[in-house]
């Protein structure tokens, strides 16, 4: 058994960089957007944030496509609504 400790230790050793490795790709994949698109970073509630994330896995979509198509379809019409919204938010924070 102690022969095989060294070995042990050296499997765990390259599975961990192995594991680094696609880790890395991983989120080299994510950070790459298409030609048009750029990135956007926003704070939102959990509550509102776990939402996304159930509404995006059952509609096999991302948590991004859901937001763009709400925001393209919302935004023009809806304006002074979310103007409201958002001062309303900012009443109940303060």
């Amino acid at each position: 058994a102690s022969q095989n400790a060294p070995q042990a230790i050296k499997t765990e050793a390259v599975r961990g960089k192995a594991g680094r490795a696609a880790a890395s790709a991983q989120k080299a994949a994510i950070a790459v957007s298409p030609a048009d698109d750029v990135r956007l970073t926003a704070n939102i509630r959990k509550d509102l944030h776990l939402k996304l994330k159930i509404a995006a896995a059952e509609s096999r979509t991302t948590i991004g496509e859901i937001i763009e198509a709400l925001v393209a379809r919302h935004l023009d019409k809806d304006m002074p609504a979310i103007v409201q919204a958002i001062e309303k938010a900012r009443e109940v924070q303060a």
